[in-house]
């Protein structure tokens, strides 16, 4: 990650007015989007979720998950917590950038909590079995090409939805880390 980019994006996010949502129906969940250098490339890092999960079996995502007040306090450390338990990085190497706007989940109601941090690589992952089976990094550049993005229609149980997602070598972002990874980029200033 370019000290420039990671520089401009702190600022960003620092000077502007974040979208909080308070929805006490919901459970509150943050995660952490993981932005790195790849061979002086800025990437960002995802993970496909375990096939043995009870929700978001195989999809892509941030390490994150729910916050637990008795044990975090604040929702950071819930993002900092999970990313040490999902993939093996430890707080202490990851530079917090600031967050992104609040989002919501619809089918598993959720309010998520994005903090952007800045990660080191080559990094020695440790994926917990149980909940990770996969973790890779994409380059922003090719999250920023316009062939990425793709609106597709999809069958939710006989209704069918248009969905946007960023297809990138084999897997398909879409949903909460669809909006997330778009939101990031919005905030993101020019990588020329």
């Amino acid at each position: 990650m370019t000290e420039r980019i990671a520089g401009a994006l702190a600022s960003t996010l620092a000077a502007r007015s974040r979208v909080v949502l308070r929805r006490p129906e919901k459970a509150i969940a943050a995660v952490l989007v993981p932005l790195l250098a790849v061979d002086g490339e800025p990437h960002v890092l995802y993970t496909r979720r375990s096939a043995l999960l009870p929700r978001h079996q195989g999809q892509i995502a941030f390490p994150g998950g729910r916050h637990h007040p008795d044990e975090d306090r604040d929702l950071q450390t819930t993002a900092l917590r999970e990313a040490h338990e999902e993939i093996g990085l430890s707080p202490t190497d990851v530079r917090i950038l600031g967050a992104l706007d609040d989002i919501e989940t619809m089918a598993t109601r959720f309010v998520i909590t994005p903090f952007v941090g800045v990660v080191p690589y080559p990094y020695a992952w440790r994926p917990c079995e149980a909940e990770v089976d996969a973790i890779f990094t994409v380059p922003l550049r090719v999250l920023r090409a316009p062939e990425t993005l793709r609106r597709e229609v999809w069958d939710f149980s006989g209704r069918r939805v248009p969905i946007d997602t960023y297809a990138v070598d084999g897997h398909v972002i879409w949903g909460a880390t669809q909006r997330i990874t778009r939101n990031l980029l919005q905030m993101l200033p020019s990588l020329d």
